[in-house]
Parts: structure tokens; sequence; C-alpha cells
């Protein structure tokens, strides 16, 4: 049963990295599908390890490109600019090292 639900989360991140692809080659916008993909593929390469498969580096390597995709067409703006915000509010203090000889 759980073996199936994995199998669907690859073909759901399959076929959305086809619409994306799609999208791509008639200039669309497909950032939502990298992103879509990218979880798909990494809950299936969890399921897969979890199953024992030998082909969850393949699912591996195909969330990582989706999420690099996402991230670099402009599907992270909002999380850049949260941790942006964050690390602004983190201070560095200086201080001097300890004289223990």
């Amino acid at each position: 049963m759980l073996h199936v639900l994995f199998l669907a989360l690859t073909l759901v991140g399959l076929g959305s990295a086809i619409l994306g692809l799609i999208a791509h080659t008639r200039g669309m916008r497909a950032t939502p599908y990298y992103g879509v993909t990218a979880a798909a593929f990494t809950v299936a390469g969890i399921g897969n390890v979890v199953m024992g498969d030998s082909n969850a580096y393949l699912q591996a390597v195909a969330a990582a490109v989706n999420a690099w995709l996402w991230w670099h067409s402009g599907g992270g703006d909002g999380t850049k600019r949260r941790l942006k915000s964050w690390a602004s509010r983190f201070q560095g203090i200086r201080r001097t090292a300890p004289s223990h000889t």
C-alpha cells in the first residue's frame, strides 16, 4: 500500500516536470511546477529509501535540480526576504581571545 503511494508521488513529480518543461518551452512561468516537482520527488525519494529501492538517487538528483530551478527562477523570493530580515537582526560581537598560555 505504501509503495503505491510513493509510486503515485513519483508520477506526480514526473507529470509536473513535464508540465514545467512545456511551460518553459512556451515562455510561460514554470516556477510553481518546479516547486511542486521538487517536493514530490523529495517525498518519493524518501519512500524509495524506506522501501529499499535502488533508484532513490535519481529522485534525489531530480529533487535537487528542480529545487535549484525553483530557487533561481524567483520561487524563493519570499523566503530570501525573510532570511535577510532574520539575518539583519543578528549583530556580531567582537570578543578578545583568551590569553591563557
